[in-house]
C-alpha cells in the first residue's frame, strides 16, 4: 500500500506538471495586452469590449490599461510590452516613417467630434491670434485638429497660435477654466462640461476626415499572431456594434470610465459618438493622406511616402469575410 500511495503521489505530481506545461502556452496564445491613450466618450466601444466581456465572448483573455497620451503607447507597442493601442493616427504614422514595425489595422472612427472651444471675448478663430490653446498632446488628434482649425483661418499652430500639452481632456478643461490659456480641443462628454461652465465652440471638427480613434498593432503580430488578433479585432468591432444598437448600456459604460453621471452630458455625448464609427473598422488610405500632408511640413519622408504603405486591411477584410457582424 505505502508504494501504491508513493505511485499515486508521483502520477498526481506528474499530471499536475503536465498540465501546467500545456495550459500556460494555451493561455499565451489566447493573452493580448491593449492600451487606450484618452479618456473621452469617443473611446466607449473600446470599453463595452472589455465591460461586456466581449474579449472572452472571442476566447480572448485581454488586459486593457490606460496610458495618457498616444506617443507613450507607442513606444510600449514597439517594445512589445503591449499588443494593440485604441487611439489618435498621428503618431503610428510617425513611427513608421522612422522605421517602426507598426501598421493602421482599423479606422474605428474615420471623423471626430474635437472641437474649439473659447471664453469671453473670442468669436472667432482669428480673434486667437497670440493667445495659447491646449491640446492633449502636440503629437495627438488635438493638436492635428487645431491645424487644420486654424488653417481653414490662414493661421498656423505656433507661429500665429502657440499651443500647449495637457495631458488630456480634463487637464485641457481645467487649464480654460482657470485662464492658463484662451482656447481648448474638447471631444465629449468635456465639451458639454464647458458648455456648462460658459464656454463657447467656434470651431467644430465634424465631417473632417481624419481618423480620430484607430486600432494600431505590429504588422509582425498580423504575420504571427493572425488568430489572436482577428479575435481581439472583432471583439472591438462588437464593441462598436452595441454602441451602435444599445445606448443605454453604451451610456452606462461611457459613465464609468468618464467619470460623468450627468444623464443630460451622456446623452448629448452619445448622440455626438453615434455616426462616427466606421461598422466594420477598414483602415483607408484617404484617412491617411491628410496626416502625411500636415506631418511633409516637418518630416521630408512624409511629402513622399503612400499612404497605402500605412495600413494593412486584413483583419477587417476578414471580418467582412467572416460574416461575424451579422451574428452580433
Amino acid at each position: 500500500m505505502p508504494g501504491n500511495a508513493a505511485s499515486k503521489c508521483l502520477l498526481n505530481v506528474a499530471l499536475t506538471i503536465l498540465m501546467v506545461i500545456v495550459v500556460a502556452p494555451a493561455h499565451a496564445q489566447n493573452k493580448i495586452r491593449a492600451a487606450y491613450s484618452s479618456i473621452s466618450g469617443i473611446f466607449t466601444p473600446v470599453w463595452i469590449a472589455t465591460d461586456e466581456r466581449l474579449y472572452q465572448k472571442n476566447q480572448i483573455d485581454a488586459d486593457l490599461v490606460y496610458i495618457g497620451g498616444s506617443p507613450v503607447a507607442v513606444s510600449a507597442l514597439i517594445a512589445g510590452e503591449i499588443d494593440f493601442i485604441y487611439g489618435g493616427a498621428d503618431p503610428i504614422i510617425g513611427g513608421i516613417l522612422g522605421g517602426a514595425d507598426l501598421t493602421l489595422a482599423g479606422f474605428i472612427s474615420n471623423t471626430t467630434p474635437i472641437s474649439l472651444w473659447v471664453g469671453a471675448g473670442f468669436n472667432k478663430v482669428e480673434d486667437l491670434k497670440g493667445k495659447t490653446v491646449a491640446v492633449t498632446r502636440l503629437a495627438s488628434s488635438t493638436a492635428y485638429m487645431a491645424k487644420v482649425c486654424f488653417g481653414q483661418s490662414r493661421l498656423e499652430a505656433m507661429k500665429d497660435i502657440p499651443l500647449i500639452q495637457s495631458g488630456g481632456y480634463p487637464e485641457s478643461l481645467a487649464a480654460l477654466q482657470a485662464g492658463r490659456v484662451q482656447g481648448a480641443m474638447l471631444s465629449p462628454p468635456f465639451t458639454y462640461r464647458a458648455e456648462a461652465l460658459g464656454f463657447k465652440r467656434i470651431w467644430n471638427g465634424s465631417g473632417v476626415e481624419y481618423p480620430s480613434f484607430v486600432l494600431a498593432t505590429r504588422r509582425t503580430f498580423i504575420r504571427d499572431s493572425a488568430d489572436r488578433a482577428q479575435r481581439a479585432f472583432n471583439a472591438v468591432a462588437e464593441g462598436v456594434h452595441i454602441f451602435r444598437t444599445d445606448k443605454e448600456r453604451a451610456m452606462r459604460v461611457m459613465a464609468k470610465y468618464t467619470k460623468v453621471k450627468d444623464r443630460t452630458i451622456l446623452e448629448n455625448t452619445y448622440a455626438d459618438n453615434k455616426d462616427v464609427y466606421s461598422p466594420t473598422m477598414r483602415p483607408t488610405a484617404s484617412g491617411v493622406k491628410p496626416i502625411l500632408d500636415i506631418l511633409a511640413a516637418s518630416n521630408p519622408k512624409a511629402a513622399g511616402a503612400k499612404p497605402e504603405q500605412f495600413i494593412d486591411a486584413t483583419l477587417s477584410r476578414r471580418l467582412e469575410e467572416s460574416g461575424a457582424m451579422k451574428k452580433f
